[in-house]
């Protein structure tokens, strides 16, 4: 039987290993390579790219955006210079980060990007991969909350409560836990502050199917919600698992594209004296409101009070956070569009959705012009977006102008609307509606909101 090496966790500035000694004679015939790969951690960054270099060789890992993985690539054993780059635009690669890795053969790899893009930091977890695994799985927790406190993460059996539960290890910022065996199953991720008993995060069930490592991320949840807290499970394929408390709320914000009903009530529930939202005008996003996680009756009320819109339905899951599109439809009836929005950071791309509320026209197009392009050259533009209809769209940051275009059976364009030259802004949770506007010169308008 191969002999494993112990694992054990040292720190430096820079380097967060696990080491351990050993021959070759050692390295299992199932894992007989050196494995590698990254995870991104920095929350302002963009989708980022690990590349190896031997001599003169390069060996590109893959890429990650934030909370997510690049690929596992198998190398021979050996110390690399590594290099972090990002695209700054479609033909402009920069260089965030160089330095060197030492691989060493039958064991895996695990970098981790954390803290600020601008400087990261890179830390390194290294852990023999584990052929003698006997319907049990290996789990660790790395730690990337950037504050002071000290978190203890168990899992517990997922048909049983937080008193069963077994601790993996208790870890502060940028600093990793041991390995701990369990047998495979279905098991609940708690969370705790070092010490104490009160859970703070509660996974749903997460199956541990695998005889394989797992590792636990903590960091930060991102997006409109504020000082939430996520679990990234990483296990050995490219899938990163995101947990979030299942005792979370949910938020939502609301616009208002129909003209007539100038301000507007949105009531979630049941009709009260106090609505969700009370004047909001027309052609108008409100901000996000917090709310207890449920399947809700939505109504639009007008001023007077008149009930527009009843019994419309959302859905809002914990950690949820999605937007609500009031507008009227070919028959001037009131309905409402619900869109998931991004919880990515919105920093070097900017991820959005964009709704049509246009019933003259089947389907329209989008178009994402940048200066000194035209709509026949941009990149970026969304082909069809069905009446009554949502898409998510992604743009790297920079300034564009949008429209929103018909085309006829023969593909003739019918300029529906456009907007001024926008900048889009870091930190910003964009929505663009499509509308009618019976004040423009078309009929039509393209709202970019936030």
């Amino acid at each position: 039987m191969r002999i494993l090496r112990p694992i054990a966790v040292v720190f430096s500035t820079l380097w967060l290993a696990a080491c351990g000694g050993g021959s070759d004679d050692e390295v299992s015939a199932t894992f007989p390579n050196a494995y590698v790969q990254m995870y991104n951690g920095s929350a302002n960054s963009a989708n980022t790219s690990l590349t190896l270099t031997l001599d003169t060789t390069d060996t590109p890992v893959g890429e990650a955006p934030f909370a997510d993985v690049t690929n596992l690539v198998g190398v021979e054993g050996n110390t690399f210079k590594l290099k972090l780059t990002y695209k700054s635009d479609s033909t402009t690669t920069k260089t965030i980060k160089e330095d060197t890795v030492t691989l060493t053969n039958g064991e895996k790899t695990l970098l981790f990007m954390a803290g600020d893009f601008a400087s990261p930091d890179l830390l390194k977890m290294n852990f023999v991969r584990d052929d003698t695994l006997d319907d049990q799985f290996k789990v660790s927790v790395m730690n990337l909350l950037n504050n002071t406190t000290t978190y203890d993460v168990y899992i517990g059996d997922s048909t049983k409560t937080f008193t069963d539960a077994v601790l993996v290890g208790s870890a502060g910022y940028k600093t990793s836990t041991q390995f701990k065996n369990s047998a495979v199953g279905s098991y609940f991720i708690y969370v705790t502050k070092g010490g104490d008993k009160t859970v703070l995060f509660k996974s749903s069930a997460v199956a541990f199917a695998y005889e394989t490592e797992f590792v636990l991320v903590l960091r930060a949840a991102v997006g409109p919600q504020q000082n939430k807290l996520a679990v990234d499970l990483i296990g050995n394929t490219t899938t990163v698992l995101t947990q979030e408390d299942v005792n979370s709320s949910a938020q939502f914000r609301v616009y208002n594209s129909i003209n007539d009903v100038n301000p507007g009530k949105i009531f979630l529930g049941d009709l009260t004296d106090t609505p969700a939202f009370a004047n909001v005008a027309a052609d108008t996003l409100t901000a996000y409101k917090e709310t207890v996680a449920g399947d809700y009756r939505v109504s639009l009320a007008d001023a007077q009070n008149n009930l527009v819109m009843r019994n419309g339905l959302v859905t809002l899951s914990q950690n949820s956070v999605k937007s609500i599109v009031f507008y009227r439809d070919a028959n001037a009836n009131a309905a409402a569009i619900t869109v998931a929005d991004s919880k990515l950071p919105q920093v070097f791309d900017f991820v959005f959705n964009a709704v049509n509320v246009i019933p003259n026209y089947n389907q329209v197009s989008l178009y994402f012009v940048a200066p000194g392009q035209t709509m026949e050259t941009t990149p970026y533009y969304v082909n069809t977006l069905n009446y009554a209809s949502q898409t998510s769209v992604t743009l790297p940051a920079g300034e564009y102008t949008m429209f929103v275009v018909h085309k006829d059976t023969n593909n003739n364009k019918i300029l529906l609307a456009q907007t001024e030259l926008k900048t889009l802004v870091t930190g910003s949770n964009y929505l663009l509606v499509a509308e009618p506007d019976a004040f423009s010169l078309s009929g039509y308008k393209l709202s970019l909101s936030k």
